[in-house]
This record gives structure tokens, C-alpha cells and sequence, in this order.
């Protein structure tokens, strides 16, 4: 158990940059679109939108998604999270299994201490951990930015909200992570369960996006 923890660590210290980056970035970003909406009438932006058929606004999340802080808010970031860091995530999680038997350095890990169970274990407990600190980091930075608005002030800061959008968000992020892993340990390449990841990625979000025409 020493040698697990220990393992999760060090894979932590090895992205720990890229933790604050990504993180960083997509904070920004939030942060940008939030600043955005103080100079932003909702109210004529609802107007505009009115004049729009049906159909095109339930594409968007209709009327009142968009003339809402927190509806324009959330279309504008977390339903482009895949895209924001959904394909970064698929790249590493289906390079750390793969680039050890790529690279031939496989054999060496498991030699230590650690039975392939926990080695296998700590490299999925090392992404949740990564996708909850990178999730983490951008949702204080949007919380903080929500805070000194006042257009979010004058809607109301929900936290509890935002705590159920994150783990939300981190499970869908996790979900992803997990099928690139599971396509490395299949074909132990690299290139290929990136391709597979990806192509499952944009599969799920054509789901989400559209699953409300499906029936008709």
C-alpha cells in the first residue's frame, strides 16, 4: 500500500505543471467569459434570440438558458469541457499504460514492490486525482470571478450548485479518462486508443447534443 500511494505521488509530481496550466487556463477562460457578461445585456440578447425558430433554441438550451448568468455561463464552458481538456485527458490516460510497454520500460516497473493490480490501480487513482485538481483550480478561479461579479451577485452565488456541477463535471471527465485506458490496456498502443478516445468523445457529446431529436 506504501509503494501505491507512493506511485500516485510521483506520477503527481511528474504533471503537477501541467495540473496548474490546464487548470490555470480553462480558469482564465471562465473567467474571461464571466467578465464578459457585465458588459452584456441579457435582456436585448433574449430579444435577439426570440426571433429565432424553436427548433435552432432547443439546440442551445432554449430562451431561457441563454438569458441567464449562469445558463450563458455554462454553454459557453462546461458544454465545451470535452473540448477544453476531454482530449488532452483521453491523450494522457491512454499514454500512461501504453508508453511503458512502447518505450519498454514495463518490465522495469513491475519489478518494483508493487503487484500489477496496484500498478494498474495507482495510474487510475493518479487521474482522478488529476482531473478532481484540475476541475478544482477551475472552479475557484470561476467561483472567485462569480463573486466579483455583480451581475452573478445580483442572481445569486449558489454555491451547492456549483459543488454538484463539479462533481459532475469530474465524473464525466473521469468517464472519458477511463475509456482510453481501457482501450491502452487493449491494444497497448498509444496512437490507437487515442483514436479510439477521441472518436468515443465525439460520440458522447453528439448524444448529449442531440438526443432530444432522436425521437422524432
Amino acid at each position: 500500500m506504501r509503494r501505491f500511494f507512493k506511485t500516485v505521488k510521483e506520477s503527481i509530481l511528474d504533471k503537477k505543471f501541467m495540473i496548474l496550466i490546464l487548470g490555470g487556463v480553462i480558469g482564465l477562460l471562465s473567467f474571461f467569459i464571466i467578465s464578459m457578461l457585465e458588459n452584456l445585456d441579457l435582456q436585448a440578447l433574449e430579444d435577439i434570440f426570440s426571433t429565432l425558430p424553436p427548433e435552432l433554441m432547443d439546440f442551445f438550451g432554449g430562451l431561457a438558458i441563454i438569458s441567464n448568468p449562469y445558463g450563458f455561463w455554462s454553454l459557453e464552458i462546461l458544454s465545451f469541457i470535452w473540448l477544453y481538456a476531454g482530449i488532452y485527458l483521453i491523450f494522457m490516460a491512454s499514454s500512461l499504460l501504453s508508453n511503458e510497454v512502447e518505450n519498454k520500460t514495463i518490465d522495469l516497473s513491475l519489478s518494483k514492490p508493487i503487484s500489477r493490480y496496484s500498478f494498474l490501480g495507482s495510474k487510475i487513482t493518479f487521474l482522478y486525482v488529476f482531473i478532481m485538481t484540475v476541475v478544482g483550480i477551475f472552479f475557484l478561479i470561476s467561483l472567485g470571478s462569480m463573486v466579483g461579479s455583480s451581475t452573478f451577485r445580483k442572481e445569486g452565488i449558489f454555491i451547492e450548485r456549483l459543488l454538484a456541477t463539479y462533481f459532475s463535471v469530474v465524473l464525466f471527465l473521469g468517464a472519458l479518462a477511463m475509456v482510453a485506458k481501457f482501450f491502452s490496456t487493449i491494444f497497448l498502443s498509444t496512437k490507437k486508443s487515442v483514436a479510439v478516445g477521441v472518436m468515443v468523445l465525439f460520440i458522447m457529446f453528439f448524444l448529449g447534443e442531440f438526443y432530444i431529436y432522436m425521437g422524432e
